[in-house]
C-alpha cells in the first residue's frame, strides 16, 4: 500500500512538472527582449573578418564522417554458413539411397521355411485296446523373392519425383547388382556410392552457396559430375551422372548475409578512423568578410567565444518563473479543495494536459492579431472554461481562468486580452454545469457566444476606445462560436483516452438509439419498461438532493444490461408463461438471479459502457438479500441457511447517484407488484417506499455512501410523488370491455391471473 501511495505520488508530480516544463516553454519561445543578436548560418557569407585570438582545434565533421563512410563501404557483406540447411540437404541425399535400398528388399526374406503338419491315426481292435499311427513332419525352405525392376522403380519414382529417370534406372540397377557381386565374394558398390553423394554434396555446402549461385551451382554438377573412382569403367558413367541428379536437386542455398555481423564490421572501420581536425594557430584568419561559412567556421568562431551576446535574459527568466509559479498554484488549488481529483494520477495529468493547452491558446492573439488589436479576441479562452467544467467540476473550471489569463498576460502584455480571457473562461461555467440535454448542449454553446459579444465591445471600448468595438464584439463572438465547437470535438477525445464521463456521453448513453439499449428493448422488453421508469425515479431524486441527474438515469437504463442474456429468468419478462424458477431449486434460482450482474459488467465492456455509468450495474443490489428465495429455500428445507448464500456480491453504493438507483430499483419492482396484487392507495405507496428504504438502511446497504437521513427523506418524497403519478386512480368506464369481463376501473388495467408477487432484489 505504501509504494501504491508513493508511486501515485510520483505520478502527480511528474505530470505537474511536465506540464509547468511545456508551459514555460510554450510562453517563452520566440519572445524578443532586445536587440536581436548576430545570427551565423552556414553558407551564408560571413558579415565580417574573424581573427583567431588564440590556437583553436576544431573537428571538421563532415571530412570526419566522409572518412568514416568510405571506410565503412570498403567493408564486404559478412555471412554464414546456416548448419540447419547442410542437415536438411544431407538427410535428402541420404533418403534417395535409403528409399532404393528399400525398394531393393526381399519380398520374401530369404531362408523362409514351411512346414507341413503330421498326421496322426488312431484305431480300435478291442474294447480297451487302441493303436495310434502317425505321418513324419515335412520343412521346405523357400527361396527369397525381389520385387521386380520395373516395379522398383515406379516406387523410387513415386517417392522422389523430380529424379531423373535414368538416375533412377542407375540406383535401382546398382543396388541389384550387388546382390550378384556379394554372391561372387565382391565388394558392395551400392553403400560407396551413397558415402560417395554424401562426401560431394558435404563438399559443395562447405563452400558456401548463396542464392543467386545456387542455379549455377546446380548446372556445374550436372554438366560436371564428381568422379567415382572406385567404380568399374562400365558402371561409372550412369552412376556417376545418377550422384550429381541426386546431390543437385537436394542442394538448397545456405550461406546468408549476416546483418548483424556486417553491421558490426561496418561499425568496426568507422570507429577505427580518427576525427579529421583543422587548427587555427593565433593570429590566423578563420575566415575573411564574404566568405562563405563552413560548420568549422562556425565551431572555431563559437569557441572563441567572437560572438557577441545580445539581448537580456533577466526578462524571459521571470517570465519562465511566473508561469511556473502559475502551474504550482493551480496545483495547489486542486490539492486543497479538490482531493478526489488530486488523489487520481490520471487527472492530475488530464489538468496538467489543460494547462499546457491554455499555455497554447495564449500565443493565437500574438499570431493572427499583427497589428489587428481587434482580432486579440480571438484568443479561445472558453474554451477551458467548457472543458474543465465538463471533465472535471465548477471549482476546476472557475480555476482556470487564473492560468489562462496570466498565461495571455505573459505572451501579449495586453491587458485587454488579459481580463476578456479571464472572463471569458468564467462565461460558459455555468451554462454547461446543469445540461441535462443535447439541446441544452447545443444553446449553451451559442448563448456563450452570444456573451462573449458586449464583454469584448465593452473591454475594447475602456482600453482601446470606441472605434474597435464593432470589431472587437464580431471577433468576441467569433471567438465564443469556435470555443464551443472545438470543445464538442476535444471533449470526447480527452474523455476516451483519460476514461472520463462526460454530459456528451451520457447523452449519448441515454439516446434510445444506442446498441445497448436497443439490445434490451428487443431481447428483454419488460426489463427495458422497468429500466425507463427507474430512469424516470432516480432523475427525480436526483434533483431533489443536488446529485447528477443525467448520470444517474444512464446508470438506470443500463443496471440490468445482465437480463438480457437469458431474459426469461426474470419476472419482468414472464409475461403469458410460466415461471421457470418453480421448477428450481431455491439455490440455483439465486444463482441465476445473482449472474445477471457479472453478464451486465461483461455487455457493458462490450459495448464500452463508461466506467462511472457500469458501476450502477454493480451496486444497483449491493449485498441485499434475495428475500424471495430465501424464504422459499426456509420453507422447502425447513432448516437454517446461510443467508450468504442468497445475497448478491455486487458493491455497496458509494455516491449520491449509486445509492438513488439501488432505492430507484427497489422502489419500482416493489410498487410494480403491490399493483398486481391490490389497488394502490398514496399511504400504501408511501408506506411501501418507506419500508424499503428503512430495509436498506437497516441491511447496511447505505453504509458506505455519504447520504444523509435528510437527503432520503427527499428521495423517499421524490419517489411517492413520481409512484402516485404513475398508478392514479382512474374512473370507471361504464361498458368499456375489460379481460375480467367487467368495466376499466380504479386501478389501472384489469385482465389476466394476478402474478405471484415479485422479489424486488431481481
Amino acid at each position: 500500500m505504501r509504494v501504491q501511495s508513493r508511486l501515485t505520488a510520483v505520478l502527480r508530480v511528474g505530470a505537474l512538472v511536465l506540464a509547468g516544463l511545456l508551459a514555460v516553454l510554450i510562453v517563452t519561445v520566440g519572445q524578443d527582449f532586445g536587440p536581436a543578436p548576430v545570427v551565423l548560418r552556414v553558407g551564408e557569407a560571413a558579415p565580417q573578418t574573424y581573427i583567431a585570438p588564440a590556437r583553436v582545434s576544431v573537428v571538421d565533421l563532415a571530412a570526419t564522417e566522409t572518412a568514416r563512410s568510405e571506410a565503412a563501404a570498403q567493408v564486404a557483406d559478412v555471412y554464414r554458413i546456416d548448419t540447419q540447411v547442410n542437415e536438411t540437404v544431407l538427410e535428402d541425399v541420404a533418403d534417395v539411397f535409403a528409399t532404393v535400398a528399400m525398394v531393393a528388399e526381399p519380398v520374401l526374406p530369404p531362408g523362409t521355411t514351411t512346414t507341413t503338419g503330421a498326421e496322426t491315426t488312431t484305431s480300435s481292435t478291442a474294447p480297451g485296446d487302441t493303436t495310434t499311427t502317425s505321418e513324419p513332419t515335412t520343412t521346405t525352405t523357400l527361396p527369397a523373392e525381389f520385387q521386380p525392376r520395373a516395379e522398383q522403380i515406379i516406387l523410387v519414382k513415386e517417392a522422389h519425383n523430380l529424379l531423373n529417370d535414368l538416375t533412377i534406372a542407375a540406383l535401382v540397377d546398382l543396388v541389384n547388382g550387388d546382390r550378384a557381386r556379394l554372391e561372387a565374394g565382391d565388394t558392395e558398390l551400392f553403400p560407396l556410392v551413397r558415402q560417395e553423394a554424401v562426401d560431394i554434396a558435404k563438399e559443395y555446402l562447405s563452400r558456401g552457396i548463396q542464392v543467386p549461385e545456387l542455379g549455377e551451382v546446380r548446372s556445374e554438377l550436372v554438366t560436371l559430375p564428381p568422379p567415382l573412382v572406385l567404380l568399374p569403367d562400365e558402371l561409372r558413367g550412369p552412376a556417376e551422372a545418377a550422384v550429381a541428379d541426386v546431390v543437385q536437386l537436394s542442394l538448397q542455398a545456405n550461406e546468408f548475409r549476416d546483418d548483424a555481423a556486417t553491421q558490426e564490421a561496418r561499425l568496426a572501420a568507422r570507429q577505427a578512423v580518427p576525427p579529421k581536425t583543422v587548427v587555427f594557430v593565433a593570429g590566423e584568419s578563420i575566415v575573411r568578410q564574404g566568405d562563405r561559412l563552413t560548420e568549422v567556421h562556425l565551431e572555431a568562431i563559437e569557441d572563441l567565444g567572437l560572438i557577441e551576446e545580445s539581448g537580456e535574459e533577466s526578462p524571459l527568466r521571470a517570465m519562465a518563473l511566473v508561469a511556473a509559479l502559475m502551474v504550482a498554484l493551480a496545483a495547489a488549488f486542486v490539492a486543497r479543495t479538490a482531493a478526489d481529483l488530486w488523489r487520481r494520477p490520471k487527472m492530475v495529468g488530464l489538468f496538467g494536459l489543460l494547462l499546457v493547452m491554455a499555455a497554447l491558446a495564449s500565443r493565437v492573439p500574438e499570431l493572427v492579431a499583427r497589428d489587428r488589436v481587434e482580432l486579440g479576441f480571438m484568443v479561445p479562452a472558453a474554451l477551458f472554461g467548457y472543458l474543465a467544467a465538463s471533465l472535471f467540476d465548477s471549482r476546476v473550471a472557475v480555476l482556470m481562468a487564473l492560468p489562462v489569463s496570466a498565461f495571455v498576460a505573459l505572451t501579449t502584455g495586453d491587458p485587454a486580452l488579459v481580463v476578456f480571457s479571464a472572463a471569458a473562461t468564467l462565461t460558459p461555467i455555468p451554462l454547461v454545469s446543469s445540461v441535462s440535454s443535447r439541446t441544452q448542449l447545443n444553446l449553451a454553446v451559442v448563448s456563450s457566444a452570444l456573451l462573449h459579444v458586449p464583454l469584448a465591445a465593452a473591454i475594447a471600448w475602456f482600453f482601446y476606445g470606441s472605434d474597435t468595438v464593432v470589431l472587437s464584439a464580431i471577433w468576441g463572438f467569433v471567438s465564443g462560436i469556435a470555443s464551443g465547437v472545438a470543445a464538442l470535438g476535444v471533449l470526447p477525445v480527452l474523455a476516451s483516452v483519460f476514461g472520463i464521463t462526460t454530459t456528451q456521453n451520457l447523452l449519448d448513453l441515454t439516446d434510445r438509439n444506442h446498441p445497448a439499449l436497443r439490445r434490451i428493448e428487443d431481447t428483454a422488453p419488460g426489463t427495458f419498461n422497468h429500466s425507463i421508469l427507474v430512469g424516470n425515479l432516480a432523475d427525480r431524486a436526483s434533483r431533489a438532493v443536488g446529485a447528477n441527474p443525467l448520470l444517474a438515469r444512464a446508470m438506470a437504463y443500463y443496471h440490468d444490461l445482465g437480463k438480457t442474456v437469458d431474459p426469461k429468468f426474470f419476472v419482468e419478462n414472464q409475461f403469458g408463461v410460466t415461471n421457470p424458477h418453480d421448477r428450481l431449486p431455491p439455490a440455483e434460482s439465486a444463482s441465476i438471479i445473482r449472474g445477471h450482474v457479472a453478464e451486465g459488467l461483461r455487455l457493458a465492456r462490450a459495448y464500452r459502457i463508461p466506467p462511472d455509468v457500469a458501476q450502477g450495474i454493480l451496486t444497483h443490489h449491493g449485498t441485499s438479500l434475495m428475500r424471495y428465495f430465501f424464504h422459499k429455500a426456509e420453507t422447502a428445507n425447513g432448516e437454517d441457511l446461510d443467508p450468504a448464500d442468497y445475497r448478491h456480491r455486487g458493491r455497496k453504493p458509494r455516491s449520491k447517484e449509486m445509492v438513488i438507483l439501488m432505492l430507484a430499483d427497489a422502489t419500482e419492482a416493489g410498487t410494480r407488484a403491490l399493483v398486481q396484487n391490490e389497488d394502490p392507495t398514496s399511504e400504501s405507496i408511501r408506506e411501501l417506499v418507506e419500508n424499503i428504504i428503512a430495509e436498506k438502511v437497516e441491511d447496511g446497504q447505505l453504509e458506505e455512501s455519504d447520504v444523509t437521513f435528510g437527503e432520503l427523506t427527499r428521495i423517499k418524497e421524490a419517489f411517492v410523488d413520481a409512484m402516485i403519478g404513475y398508478y392514479h386512480t382512474r374512473i370507471p368506464y361504464p361498458g368499456f370491455p375489460t379481460a375480467r369481463g367487467g368495466d376499466f376501473g380504479a386501478g389501472g388495467e384489469a385482465g389476466g391471473s394476478t402474478p405471484e408477487p415479485e422479489d424486488p432484489s431481481q
